[in-house]
């Protein structure tokens, strides 16, 4: 890939990401589906400052320093590498790979509870907005990167793809969690292959039932295949969070960065 069309992807990715996060933001002020239950202000500001330790220690640290991504964005050596497809097959190829990886990934952070302490900052958010897209454990996308990234390098998958899919997965992903109502013929027409917004609220729920189903980040299939799917009720009266940690300690960036820790000790999950 060029630097000109990996300029592109690089601007893709930031314009999608920033675009699509401050656009929700502004809706969910102006017209929420739920009104918060807490201080909303503080509630974003919170979300993006645990965002901010996983930009400095996933993203710098990680990728930056100890992988040095920015600069292996185009290798391509690995099992598939004989095969030399075209770009657009690489990115067709690694973009569900990746999707499948993201669900198999998220399906065991709820089944090893070394991986659910880690994970259940995520889930611990009790007002769901579009925040709560940027509101993970630092520890829990290293963990991800790593994995993802071996995987790619492996099979001959440039990096770059990851990177593409990233421009499309990071609104999508702030569009599952925004607190605003979408018409419901989304649901209808698209539910049955993208996992819409009513489909990944239930995986919010309280109910553990519902907490451990619908793993998908983009494509629904992955759920009805494997049987974890739920499906949305549209007219049901939304909850959120974990009751085990909806105290405020939990929510501050401190409480989250330490819920893993402090979780397990007291046998709080």
């Amino acid at each position: 890939m060029s630097d000109h069309a990996l300029a592109l992807v690089r601007f893709a990715y930031y314009a999608g990401t920033f675009g699509a996060f401050a656009f929700l933001v502004t809706w969910e002020a102006g017209d929420p589906k739920v009104a918060p239950s807490t201080n909303r202000l503080r509630h974003i500001l919170r979300n993006l400052g645990l965002l901010g330790l996983v930009v400095i220690i996933a993203d710098a640290l990680v990728l930056g320093w100890f992988m040095h991504v920015p600069w292996r964005l185009t290798e391509s050596d690995g099992l598939l590498s004989a095969l030399r497809l075209p770009a657009v097959a690489l990115f067709a190829l690694g973009f569900v790979l990746a999707d499948l990886i993201d669900y198999a990934f998220h399906r065991l952070q709820h089944r090893w509870r070394w991986l659910w302490l880690i994970h259940s900052v995520h889930h611990s958010d009790p007002q769901l907005d579009a925040s709560t897209g940027a509101r993970f454990h630092p520890g829990e996308v290293v963990i991800e990167v790593l994995l993802k990234t071996a995987i790619f390098l492996g099979l001959g998958i440039p990096l770059w793809v990851e990177g593409a899919r990233a421009a499309v997965l990071n609104p999508i992903n702030f569009l599952q969690h925004a607190n605003v109502e979408y018409p419901r013929w989304i649901e209808r027409r698209l539910g049955w292959l993208l996992v819409t917004a009513d489909m990944h609220r239930i995986h919010h729920s309280p109910d553990p039932r519902e907490t451990n189903s619908n793993y998908g980040a983009v494509f629904s299939f992955w759920d009805r295949w494997f049987g974890t799917y739920i499906a949305p009720d549209p007219g049901r009266v939304p909850l959120y969070g974990l009751r085990q940690l909806a105290a405020d300690s939990w929510q501050t960036v401190l409480g989250m960065m330490l819920t893993p820790i402090r979780a397990r000790r007291l046998g709080t999950l």
